[in-house]
């Protein structure tokens, strides 16, 4: 005879669905003064945040621009990218606050 527990049953979860075809991100790109022992001073990519809409990337930016944060400075960049397809648009350079690389135009 089979005793029956009152354990609930495991349900299974589907992971959420992922958007096809092209999205917009924005992206938050930082950049640090690295200080070698040796050598000059150099301005380096910090890795990249992604942010949930414009506004959230503005923020983030004018932390940066006040000094809030470890970071010399950012670009604020939107792209549209369809990944499945392998296919990436050009960035967008939004806005940019601190030091940063200069870009070419």
């Amino acid at each position: 005879m089979e005793e029956k527990t009152n354990m609930p049953e495991e349900k299974k979860s589907t992971p959420p669905a992922r958007p096809r075809g092209a999205q917009t991100a924005i992206v938050l790109q930082p950049y640090m003064w690295r200080h070698p022992k040796k050598g000059a001073s150099r301005l380096e990519a910090a890795s990249p945040i992604a942010c949930r809409t414009a506004m959230d990337g503005k923020r983030r930016l004018e932390k940066i621009r006040a000094g809030e944060t470890g970071f010399a400075g950012a670009y604020l960049i939107s792209v549209t990218a369809d990944p499945e397809m392998g296919d990436y648009g050009e960035p967008e350079f939004l806005d940019q606050a601190g030091d940063v690389p200069e870009r070419d135009i």
